[in-house]
């Protein structure tokens, strides 16, 4: 066991342990002094300290550190030749004999005693660890810290796997790393970036009705270095922010240039990364810079990522009324690699779908069909939404028959044109006539709707819909208070009493609404006069003496004079009302 701490100097203030210092100069002494000994050091953090101190204060984080220090002690005060420390803020590490199985058990130790401490709180204490098996005792023992670090952010934020091992490979790429983070500042000074064009093409005529512009950097020394090191990187250390805003000028400065030497340049899009959300400053200079190079806001089109939806739908949501009261336009990039997809798109009014290619790889393309059945849905519904949708990363013929055969209209990638730079692009659009088109197309404006025909017409493309997510209806409006049910999910039929009710000829979805909710109710439907409106109320539903607090979500599908077809979610909240009302269910 480790020796009796007595030296104040050699403790850490709050948690009475070793302090680091302490730690690397006795780690150094144990090792040479037992040659045989095979030692492992381990890094590891507690996730969500930070969040623990919002909700109860400092002082909940500052026992929840005391508490690991203690299972510390306790759990290596009977394991020889061992050392613990506070590396720092949220932080500690263990050197112990390696031991695989026993390492393993005072990981669990650990683990099961933060448990107890989360029981009382309403954040879980998740674990990262992170393990270097001394395999060079002549290392450092700052440099086997370094590998244990390495190893731990290798796991962190990872709910599946808590525990990571030090490779050579972690080691080459932190050093890759520590090279790329030293020369980015001066890379952007001397316009070692460069912004490189991928057309987007319609289906329909092969014309580039788009591009997306991407950024690649060309180095003195080493040629091109791959985005797949550099963006994440970038993300990371927040170096994002000033290269997505070196290529939002880049790009504008191109559309203006080639707009004023008469050459016909299709609407752009640009990347929004997620950390760009957290400056206060976004919407002022995107809308800053079409103004300075008084180009259409239209021309730039902006894209983020489905996680930053997900992530922060509120903060996306008052960012994205910004940027369309300016008349900038919004795409979905990624759609379908999250797993709300759906939940995301009911509530967010985006511009722009682009469909993941994930929905295409052979992977998914099982015996029954069903990754076809999935992207034909998700094309289908962005028409009926009025969401113009792309698919990007297609690369075959075999692929652009299938996207045709499903009715997409757009796409990008490597089958028509890959990535080019700016002299490239300039003389691709000039040989391939662009149209340009600011307005959003709606493919249904004169629809003829009969609702005892249509389902079976139209409707049962969106079948694997109502199957990817629970409590999915589609309405038809008629004349007057008449609101007819075409089609629901099994969930959906669940909550309102099965579907017995809906064959119960004649029936009509208002006849369940609260009388005193009705109004509301209807006005929900009625203000919905757009194809990218989102319409929201809850309502009380009446079924069977049951009471049933109902979120609706709608979006309309298909208007003509007659009949209105709305696609809505609805979630069972009775729960949470009843919670707040005090009430009894």
């Amino acid at each position: 066991m480790f020796a009796a701490v007595t030296e104040d100097k050699h403790l850490d203030a709050l948690t009475r342990i070793y302090t680091k210092d302490y730690f690397i100069e006795h780690a150094g002494s144990m090792f040479r002094e037992n040659p045989e000994t095979d030692f492992c050091i381990v890094e590891f953090e507690v996730n969500r300290l930070s969040m623990i101190n919002d909700m109860y204060g400092l002082g909940e984080g500052d026992r929840v550190l005391k508490t690991i220090a203690k299972v510390l002690l306790e759990i290596f005060n009977e394991v020889e030749l061992s050392l613990v420390c506070r590396v720092q803020s949220d932080t500690f590490a263990f050197a112990c004999p390696y031991d695989k199985e026993n390492l393993e058990t005072y990981i669990n130790g650990i683990e099961d005693n933060l448990k107890q401490l989360s029981s009382n709180l309403s954040v879980d204490l998740l674990m990262s660890f992170g393990v270097y098996v001394v395999c060079d005792k002549r290392l450092s023992i700052l440099s086997m810290c370094e590998r244990a670090n390495l190893a731990l952010r290798s796991v962190k934020g990872n709910y599946i796997q808590h525990v990571g091992y030090f490779t050579e490979s972690m080691r080459d790429k932190a050093v890759e790393e520590t090279e790329i983070t030293a020369k980015m500042n001066a890379a952007l000074i001397n316009n070692e970036f460069k912004i490189y064009f991928q057309p987007k093409h319609s289906l329909d005529d092969e014309r580039v009705v788009g591009a997306e512009a991407l950024v690649r950097w060309i180095t003195p020394e080493k040629g091109v270095v791959s985005p797949d090191k550099f963006i994440p990187l970038f993300e990371e250390n927040g170096f994002i922010m000033k290269l997505d805003a070196y290529v939002w000028e880049e790009t504008c400065r191109f559309i203006k240039e080639n707009q004023e030497k008469g050459i016909e340049v299709p609407p752009i899009s640009v990347n929004v990364s997620q950390v760009d959300l957290y400056n206060p400053h976004l919407v002022d200079t995107l809308v800053g810079l079409t103004r300075k190079y008084a180009i259409d806001p239209k021309m730039l089109k902006l894209e983020f990522t489905e996680s930053a939806y997900t992530e922060s739908t509120q903060q996306m949501l008052g960012i994205m009324d910004k940027f369309h009261e300016h008349g900038m336009e919004i795409d979905m990039d990624d759609f379908g690699s999250g797993y709300s997809a759906l939940n995301v798109l009911k509530d967010v009014p985006v511009d722009g779908l682009k469909i993941d290619l994930k929905f295409l790889s052979k992977t998914n393309e099982d015996n029954s069909g069903k990754a076809k059945r999935i992207l034909a849905a998700v094309i289908h519904m962005a028409k009926w939404l009025g969401i113009p949708a792309i698919v990007e990363g297609v690369e075959t013929i075999e692929q652009v028959d299938h996207l045709k055969s499903l009715g997409c209209t757009m796409v990008q990638g490597f089958y028509y044109a890959r990535p080019m730079p700016e002299s490239e692009f300039v003389k691709y659009i000039k040989t391939k006539s662009t149209r340009v088109k600011l307005e959003t197309e709606r493919p249904f404006d004169e629809v003829v709707i009969n609702p005892d025909e249509w389902w079976e017409n139209v409707g049962s493309d969106c079948e694997p819909i109502l199957e990817m997510n629970t409590c999915h209806i589609l309405f038809d409006r008629g004349v007057g208070d008449e609101l007819g049910v075409i089609r629901a999910s099994d969930s959906l039929y669940e909550i309102i009493g099965g579907r017995e009710r809906f064959f119960n000829k004649p029936f009509t979805f208002d006849t369940i609404v609260n009388n005193d909710d009705r109004k509301r109710f209807f006005e929900m439907f009625d203000e919905i006069n757009d194809y990218h409106s989102i319409g929201k109320s809850i309502c009380r539903l009446e079924l069977d003496g049951q009471v049933i607090w109902a979120d609706f979500k709608i979006r309309l599908l298909e208007k003509n004079e007659d009949h209105r077809v709305f696609f809505a979610v609805v979630d069972d909240v009775t729960r949470s009302v009843a919670s707040v009302l005090n009430l009894s269910i």
